[in-house]
């Protein structure tokens, strides 16, 4: 192969095509397009006879956005290790056995990495790659197939899609909603993962008539985490971790109007809900029919009432600047605490037992006579209450 000096910079021009080159694989190599001013020696050209002396090394090629789709590179491997083609950035392309020759062409250029195929050449019997095997949760690691879980992280609403299959999203938000696919569209045994490493909950959102474990939706509180799949028709929940540690978060929600308020995205599963605004007519707020705990903080004004309740079964009334602590079973919502503070209160649990001011001193130790003495309203009635008249008499009998 003629290869060119330039006499200004002294580097090497090598001409436009260079169809042969072999490789002493001792390292890892990278692969350069022969440009006019290349200093890489370790060229991709049409054919590479490539003798390893051992095992793991790996050839990566050169920048796919530096050239033109249909380029083909030939590896034939001479010697009796394997080893690995890469693209630009790292990713496993294929893997190259002892005795084999592999063609590798480029069918997308418009990134770094590019897009590669392979074609086995010379081979009585078709060996499969695992590079060209490895699909959405597979990746291939030598010549092997491994499961890969790619992770996104997301801070608002998203909707997955069939392409998301075997991916993990961590919600790193304050509160939002991710929104599986439509199961008929993914088919049987698509699954994803979610995890919650936000301040508030994520919602997964099953779609149309769909249901998550029976339901329209599932809740997840920071720290909690699962694998969602479906069945092809609704989805369930692996593994559904409860976060040991106990979210207390708060949310306030204007509700001024009249008539029913449902909670909907990232107002629901809340734990304190603080409602204002300026009632019209009767308010309702409907909640989800699922097991929740809600802190109500009823800061609305006007002369209408505030009900919370669920939409098929019966709710709790809190009326204006009162605060209640409700919960749902499911289906209706109920006051988490309904004991009250019961009269008269019982003199061992501090009280006096009674309702008027005699029957409590009596209660707490005193006589007729001396309660009678201790609320007499002047002298004579004290005098009465002694049995003597207040003329100075005692019994009858003077002093």
């Amino acid at each position: 192969m003629p290869i060119y000096t330039d006499v200004f910079g002294g580097a090497n021009i090598y001409p436009s095509e260079i169809s042969y080159s072999a490789i002493a694989l001792s390292a890892d190599v990278v692969l350069s397009w022969p440009e006019e001013t290349s200093t890489n020696d370790n060229l991709a050209t049409r054919i590479i006879d490539v003798t390893a002396s051992a095992a793991g090394f790996n050839i990566f090629l050169p920048d796919a956005a530096k050239s033109g789709t249909g380029n083909t590179i030939l590896f034939n491997n001479q010697g009796a290790y394997t080893f690995t083609v890469k693209d630009a950035d790292g990713v496993q392309v294929g893997t190259i056995d002892s005795g084999t020759l592999w063609q590798i062409y480029l069918t997308d250029n418009t990134t770094t990495a590019g897009t590669w195929q392979l074609l086995q050449y010379g081979s009585t019997v078709s060996i499969a790659n695992a590079s060209a095997l490895a699909g959405t949760g597979i990746v291939a690691v030598g010549a092997l197939l491994s499961q890969s879980v790619p992770i996104t992280s997301f801070n608002s609403d998203y909707s997955a899609g069939v392409s998301d299959r075997a991916k993990m999203y961590n919600w790193t938000g304050a509160g939002g909603t991710l929104t599986l696919p439509d199961p008929v569209t993914t088919g049987t045994n698509w699954f994803m993962y979610l995890r919650n490493s936000g301040t508030g909950a994520i919602v997964a959102d099953a779609p149309g008539t769909t249901t998550i474990n029976d339901t329209s939706f599932l809740s997840f509180q920071p720290g909690e985490s699962a694998i969602i799949a479906t069945d092809g028709a609704n989805f369930f929940t692996i593994g559904f971790g409860q976060s040991a540690t106990f979210a207390f978060d708060y949310t306030v929600i204007a509700v001024g109007g009249t008539g029913n308020y449902t909670l909907s995205g990232s107002e629901l599963n809340r734990v304190s809900y603080r409602f204002t605004g300026v009632k019209t007519g009767n308010r309702v707020i409907i909640v989800p029919a699922t097991v929740q705990q809600y802190w109500v903080d009823n800061e609305t004004t006007g002369s209408y009432t505030f009900t919370v309740k669920t939409a098929a079964g019966t709710g709790v009334v809190v009326a204006d600047g009162e605060r209640a602590i409700l919960y749902s079973d499911g289906t209706n919502v109920l006051r988490a605490d309904t004991a009250g503070v019961s009269y008269p209160i019982a003199v061992a649990q501090g009280g006096t037992g009674a309702t008027t001011a005699g029957a409590a001193l009596i209660n707490l130790g005193g006589t007729a006579v001396g309660t009678g003495l201790f609320t007499a309203v002047d002298e004579a009635a004290a005098w009465a209450v002694l049995g003597a008249a207040p003329s100075g008499t005692v019994n009858g009998g003077s002093f």
